[in-house]
């Protein structure tokens, strides 16, 4: 039955047995409270009775049997002295536990023979042995015999509750640690059934970063199942998508760079230098939005190259390398080299794609190189315009630009911010965009893992 509940039934189902347990102890509590004894009271109270009675027989050899048996006797416990030994007692009905307890009060006396056994005839069933072990219902008898000095054999029998009164515990005690039992297994299932679920998150997790399925074994409820097999079917068909796209954009960009060559054979017999010098210009922009479209393309997976990358050195080349004169580098934080960890060349173009930017839109431009905790951040900031907030988010799609004209001179290709944060994802950190308080243009903010 159990195997056939969905994960919001087997959790009803667990609740359940949590709150019976609550009730169970709640009882038990109850139960524990009103019969307790005396702070004074015997902590063992029917083997302190019965060393007390085979003492006193000991050391008054002419008393009366049946005398004692009236005045130590009662409802629940009752005493006789016989010449005779008791009957041999199977091993499977007797108390090892009482016979030692017993014997632990009667240790200042001569050594003698104690057996303990439950006259009761054994009960059939797990369960039934198990309530009558524990003795949960108080109503199985306890006899005790004990060999006096003499060689005759003093016997009692416990009536009633006889756990409470020979081991000091009530019989709600055994209902509380089996609560407990319960509230603990209870505990467990609930880790077990929710375990697949937090691997489903971790390989969902690990698939956004790297792009390559993570798969997990499908185990659990009917529906957890169904779910980590849908999400296994769903990473791999969007891993070949993402293959595939890349070996289409690929293909047709090897096809068209072999007509631009052609082109641009062709364009040499073109007589004017101004329409040659167009057209040149021409296949040069097509050239360079294949190129991107194809980094675009490739900068979903997870870099294949990871090696340690000082942020310093990669900041001072790529400023080193553009025409923008007025590129101001913020002091380097105090302390050892920034690093982090990933492909230097992916890296070194994020960081030309936000330079290049600001020197297309702005004429200062400001660098700074910060640590942030387990983390590194890059913030590229300038003097422009800056981005209106309703499209913030929109400026890191491809092929948007701010710039609608389309002209490649004054707006570029729009896929750079794409490829950006493509790059600054695979390698596990973000890019965001906000506006510079100290220069009043954009600002964009890149975090890293730090190494």
């Amino acid at each position: 039955m159990p195997g056939r509940l969905g994960f919001v039934g087997r959790l009803v189902l667990i609740l359940l047995a949590l709150m019976l347990t609550f009730a169970a102890l709640a009882v038990a509590v109850s139960y524990t409270a009103r019969e307790r004894r005396a702070a004074n009271a015997e902590r063992f109270p029917i083997p302190a009775q019965v060393a007390a009675i085979v003492a006193l027989v000991e050391g008054e050899p002419k008393v009366d049997p049946e005398l004692l048996a009236r005045a130590a006797g009662s409802e629940a416990f009752s005493v006789a002295i016989t010449s005779a030994a008791p009957a041999p007692v199977p091993a499977d009905q007797r108390m090892p536990t009482v016979e030692w307890l017993v014997g632990q009060y009667l240790e200042t006396l001569p050594d003698r023979a104690v057996v303990a056994h439950r006259p009761a005839p054994p009960v059939d069933g797990t369960l039934a042995r198990l309530a009558d072990r524990l003795d949960l219902t108080g109503r199985t008898p306890i006899a005790i015999a004990i060999e006096l000095v003499d060689g005759r054999w003093a016997s009692f029998e416990l009536r009633g509750n006889a756990v409470r009164r020979v081991f000091g515990v009530p019989a709600g005690f055994w209902i509380g640690v089996l609560g407990f039992l319960f509230a603990a297994a209870a505990f467990w299932a609930i880790l077990r059934e929710a375990r697949p679920l937090a691997e489903l998150a971790a390989s969902a997790e690990d698939f956004s970063t790297r792009g390559e399925p993570s798969r997990v074994s499908p185990r659990g409820a009917p529906d957890i199942r169904r779910l980590i097999d849908v999400s296994n079917a769903m990473q791999t068909r969007i891993a070949a998508l993402i293959k595939g796209r890349s070996m289409l954009i690929g293909a047709i960009g090897h096809d068209l760079k072999t007509y631009i060559t052609r082109l641009r054979l062709r364009i040499e017999a073109i007589e004017a230098d101004e329409q040659r010098e167009r057209a040149a210009r021409d296949l040069d922009d097509m050239t360079a939005m294949i190129d991107e479209a194809l980094a675009l393309a490739r900068g979903t997976g997870a870099p294949d190259r990871r090696e340690p990358v000082d942020l310093a050195d990669l900041l001072d080349h790529a400023v080193a390398g553009r025409p923008l004169a007025a590129i101001e580098r913020a002091p380097l934080p105090a302390g050892p080299a920034v690093r982090v960890a990933g492909d230097p060349v992916a890296l070194a173009r994020v960081v030309g794609n936000l330079l290049d930017n600001a020197g297309r839109y702005a004429a200062r431009c400001r660098v700074t190189l910060a640590r942030e905790g387990t983390s590194v951040s890059v913030a590229v900031e300038d003097d422009g315009s800056g981005i209106p907030d309703a499209e913030r988010e929109a400026v890191f799609e491809p092929f948007y630009r701010l710039e609608r004209s389309r002209n490649r001179a004054t707006g570029g290709t729009g896929l750079g911010l794409a490829i950006a944060r493509q790059i600054i994802e695979a390698h596990g950190g973000t890019i965001t965009l906000d506006r510079s308080p100290a220069l009043g243009g954009a600002r964009f903010i890149v975090r890293l893992p730090a190494a």
